[in-house]
């Protein structure tokens, strides 16, 4: 492992620029934010893709940024910026000022930065920015680009996307029809047609009747106001780590579970228990899940469309519980999507006040469904992203786990044979016993390995 100051001169030469639509909405339309959409505005999506030599030696800067310019096309309000009606609620003014696109330049190879930050993945954030929405809210862009070159001619590309746009789903497919305009087909250049204007809302929607006795969801906290600075204030510095889990391993945690219970909530389940378990007195009895909806996503380029729900033990004491009632509890109990309380809760002052999702309670997140890989996309392996990792930035002090797809040389024929990679985000003073309860229960922390 290398100390935090020598990876922070590894990485090194920024530059910053813009990059936006290649075709203009002009500045007369905006996109109104739904309350679901304000409800994740203190969240952010931080993605980082891994590109061999093979792969980006002949891709250039240039290309990557002529790439963006058609491709934000098709994401044309993610490049306007935030205002605030007369009433407070913000919406997107589609001005077209851009993304922000920062080069940098990297002193190791890809393989070797993934070796040496092991499960210690905090050096991620020098390969993609940390910035935030605000405190200027008018000049504050919603996505973050980085490039950065290693010295293998590899190079990675690290995006933070506004939760506040969408769902995880949006930024992975922005990501595999960038990577398939740069390495696939060239006539992937050409320019998806200009978006409707009929696609970007000018007024909001009619607002459903509220209640103004009406319980939250479960799912949602009300924290203290922010202002136009968006990000929570946690009570605990956060640390996050992460591990891989290969098929073999995932096989076999499966087998601890009752008959037929899925990947995700296999994980989940052990890692509610053994979370449950540093927290006696204060145990974590509600959980939140969040899943993609495919029925909500179907037809939409862009949106926050996951499935939110909570499932709670009866139990006093979870860490009292069988992994296995946990696991068959993650499955039965989780079917109601909160989603349409979350709106009405976010409407009940018009999208003024300031909420978190992630962390509200202990937060499982299930993106390994998402296309992290260019399956069906990419014809050709050299083409893929070597290594795909995704976190959270803006979680509540009552933690997240985010599991995602893992690598490709982990999967046999496609994405349902691969492992899954987790990344776990916690009160740092929660993070040593957690990994020793891990290694209890056979989920071994494996140093990452090419």
């Amino acid at each position: 492992m290398v100390s935090g100051e020598n990876e922070q001169s590894l990485v090194h030469s920024f530059r910053i620029s813009s990059v936006g639509p290649g075709q203009t909405l002009g500045c007369d339309s905006s996109y109104h934010l739904t309350g679901l959409d304000l409800a994740m505005k203190l969240h952010y999506i931080n993605g980082i893709y891994f590109f061999d030599s093979e792969a980006s030696q002949r891709v250039t800067l240039p290309q990557i940024k002529a790439a963006t310019f058609v491709i934000f096309n098709d994401y044309n309000f993610t490049c306007g910026r935030l205002r605030r009606e007369d009433s407070g609620r913000p919406f997107i003014k589609c001005n077209d000022c851009g993304a922000r696109f920062v080069e940098a330049e990297c002193d190791s190879t890809v393989s070797e930065w993934l070796e040496m930050i092991g499960d210690d993945w905090s050096s991620m954030k020098l390969l993609v920015s940390q910035k935030v929405i605000g405190p200027e809210l008018h000049f504050s862009p919603p996505i973050y680009m980085q490039v950065t070159r290693f010295k293998c001619k590899g190079m990675s590309i690290g995006l933070t996307w506004a939760h506040v746009l969408s769902d995880a789903f949006s930024p992975a497919a922005f990501m595999n029809s960038l990577t398939n305009m740069l390495f696939g087909a060239p006539t992937a250049l050409t320019s998806p047609p200009l978006p409707s204007l009929a696609t970007i809302t000018t007024t909001p929607p009619p607002k459903p009747p509220v209640s103004a006795s009406a319980k939250p969801p479960l799912s949602l906290r009300r924290v203290d106001p922010v202002g136009d600075h968006w990000i929570p204030t946690n009570k605990y510095k956060m640390e996050s780590f992460s591990f891989k889990l290969n098929p073999t391993q995932l096989a076999n945690l499966q087998t601890q579970m009752p008959h037929q219970t899925p990947p995700f909530e296999s994980i989940s389940a052990v890692l509610w228990h053994s979370i449950a378990k540093l927290r006696r007195g204060s145990e974590p009895t509600t959980v939140t899940l969040c899943k993609l909806d495919s029925v909500k996503q179907q037809g939409k380029v862009i949106g926050n469309t996951q499935k939110v729900s909570t499932v709670r033990s009866s139990a006093a004491a979870v860490s009292d519980v069988d992994q296995r009632d946990l696991a068959a509890l993650l499955v039965d109990s989780a079917a109601k999507d909160e989603g349409e309380l979350i709106e009405e809760a976010v409407d009940r002052d018009d999208g003024v006040s300031d909420f978190i999702v992630y962390g509200a309670n202990l937060t499982f997140v299930k993106w390994d469904e998402a296309n992290l890989y260019g399956d069906g996309i990419m014809e050709l392996d050299h083409e893929k992203p070597k290594f795909v990792y995704y976190t959270l930035h803006g979680v509540g002090d009552g933690g997240a786990v985010v599991v995602i797809p893992g690598p490709v040389d982990d999967g046999i024929s496609g994405r349902d044979d691969r492992g899954r990679f987790v990344t776990v985000i916690l009160p740092e003073n929660e993070v040593v016993g957690l990994k020793a309860e891990l290694m209890a229960n056979g989920m071994f922390l494996e140093k990452h390995k090419e």
